[in-house]
This record gives C-alpha cells, sequence and structure tokens, in this order.
C-alpha cells in the first residue's frame, strides 16, 4: 500500500506539469555519450512516449560524432582544423550525411520501434528540413571552414504533422528525429552543411516556440565545483551563466551548451535543461518534478 500511495503522489505531483505542457514542443538534444548506451536510449524513449500520451510533443535531435570519425578513418579522410574549427570538405559532408541521416538515424529509428514507439527521420538532405548558411570566423576572415554551416531556419511543417490527428492517416504520433545535417539557403540550396547539434537544438526549439529545450549529457548538470557532485546548481539565469562562464566555473565543452541555451531563451523557449542521461527517467524527473534532478536555466528569475 505504501509503495501505491507513493505512486499516487508522483501522479499528483506531476498534474500540473501535465496540464502546462499539454500540445507544447519539447526539443530533446542527444549528447553523443549518451547515444552509445542502448539501455539508456530505451529509458529515454519510454519517456518520450510517456510525453506523448499526456498530450506534450517530444523531438528528438541527435549527433554522432564517433561515428563520423570511425568512418572518416576507414575511408582515409583525414580531420583538418584551422584554428581549432574542423573542416568539412565535400568528401568529410558526404560521410557526415550518410551517417548521421542513414546510418545513426537508422539506428535510433529502429530501437525507438523497439521500445514501442513510432518515428520518423528529418533532416535537410532529404527533406529540406534544416536550413544553414556557410559559417564564417570572424576573427579570421580568410579562414574557410568548407561545408561547415550556421543553422539559420527550419521547415516546421513536417514537425506540426507528425502530431496533428488529420495528418496521420494511421492515427498514430511519430516522434520526429532530427539530424543536424543542413541544406543551404536560395542559390545555395544544393550544397549541404555540416552543424553543431546543440546549436540546431537550440535553433529547432526557438523556430518551433518549444515550452522546454533538455540536453541529456553524461553529466547532471552545471557544478560550483566540477569534482563535487553535490554542488550541482539547480536553477540559474542568463546573468548567473555568463558569471559563471566570466569565473571559469563553465569551461571547456560545457559553454557552447550553455550559449545553446541562452540562444533558445532569448528565442522565446521557456526553459532549459542540462541533465545526465545515466539517471534512470532523467527527463521525467526534470519536467515533471518540482526539485528536478538537474540544472535549469531561464532568462530571468522571477
Amino acid at each position: 500500500m505504501e509503495d501505491a500511495v507513493k505512486k499516487a503522489h508522483v501522479l499528483t505531483e506531476a498534474l500540473p506539469y501535465i496540464r502546462e505542457f499539454k500540445n507544447r514542443f519539447i526539443v530533446i538534444k542527444l549528447g553523443g555519450s549518451v547515444q552509445d548506451d542502448p539501455g539508456i536510449l530505451r529509458n529515454i524513449f519510454i519517456d518520450c512516449q510517456i510525453m506523448l500520451a499526456v498530450g506534450m510533443r517530444p523531438v528528438i535531435v541527435y549527433g554522432g560524432g564517433k561515428k563520423i570519425s570511425a568512418a572518416m578513418k576507414e575511408t582515409g579522410v583525414s580531420a583538418r582544423f584551422i584554428h581549432g574549427q574542423r573542416v568539412t570538405d565535400a568528401a568529410t559532408m558526404q560521410i557526415v550525411a550518410r551517417v548521421l541521416s542513414d546510418e545513426v538515424g537508422g539506428d535510433l529509428l529502429r530501437l525507438l520501434e523497439e521500445s514501442g514507439g513510432l518515428g520518423f527521420l528529418l533532416n535537410g538532405r532529404d527533406h529540406g528540413f534544416l536550413r544553414a548558411i556557410k559559417k564564417s570566423l570572424p576573427s579570421h576572415p580568410g579562414a574557410d571552414l568548407g561545408f561547415v554551416g550556421e543553422p539559420v531556419a527550419i521547415d516546421a511543417t513536417p514537425v506540426h504533422h507528425a502530431f496533428e490527428d488529420f495528418h496521420r492517416p494511421d492515427g498514430k504520433e511519430r516522434i520526429p528525429l532530427i539530424a543536424p545535417v543542413a541544406c543551404g539557403c536560395g542559390r545555395e540550396s544544393k550544397y549541404l552543411y555540416n552543424v553543431n547539434g546543440d546549436t540546431a537544438a537550440a535553433l529547432i526549439a526557438r523556430d518551433l516556440h518549444a515550452e522546454k529545450l533538455v540536453f541529456i549529457s553524461d553529466i547532471s548538470g552545471i557544478y560550483r565545483d566540477k569534482n563535487d557532485t553535490s554542488s550541482i546548481l539547480s536553477h540559474l539565469d542568463r546573468r548567473e551563466v555568463e558569471q559563471l562562464i566570466q569565473d571559469e566555473v563553465i569551461v571547456g565543452g560545457m559553454i557552447p551548451k550553455v550559449e545553446a541555451c541562452l540562444f533558445a531563451l532569448e528565442g522565446g523557449v521557456n526553459k532549459a535543461h542540462i541533465v545526465a542521461g545515466t539517471q534512470p527517467h532523467a527527463l521525467l524527473l526534470e519536467i515533471f518534478t518540482k526539485s528536478g534532478v538537474g540544472t535549469e536555466i531561464v532568462l530571468e528569475k522571477k
């Protein structure tokens, strides 16, 4: 009986959030380390199906850096860098598009279906979903990164159709699985661009007017002391994030992640979150409980 009461309490706590987030988009970015573990992915996909069942609209953005590097090694294509930025030449871009859109996307789609869900793949190569312009380095005007893109827009139509009854012949909702492969804009539409997954997720969240952007990583969030997991900062606003960057508390790969969070928030997304995929059902706990399990970032604290 005690376990039943606890379950009832959890549902009671979740009810206001279920009501508030009905028909709202939740954009979820899968980190590379998360994608390496099928068990973690299954838990995430089950969480997404629960979100679907209560009327929310989960959208998943994924990457595949390790598999791209492995494919490049197999084909003898060497990575090149300019001023610390990876260069994507034509041969590399073909590998990126194939690995992300076909191989990684196909694997995720099969795992989602094995977990009891339904999904479909979206990218800039096959659907023109994500659009980008060629990325430049303002600090190095002469640098040419090749087919590295800066995302600028999406075609939101197929995402909306995935959750609307009259667009589904079988009446079943499908979760979009989005690869950060973009097509060019205007006269450049024949070109494909390699886009940073975190940046793509932030732009997608902005253009879908999402309620939340959630980064699922291998760490639980932002720590005051990186060596002390109990020092997690559960609630931050833009001013505090910028100060933590200045104080070098937020460093390395976490900087572009929180910058993506701020970009999404400035574009109208209500909240951004960073959670650990290793925490079972972290997605549900972060969204449906008051305390959460990761770091929540808002534009300004009320």
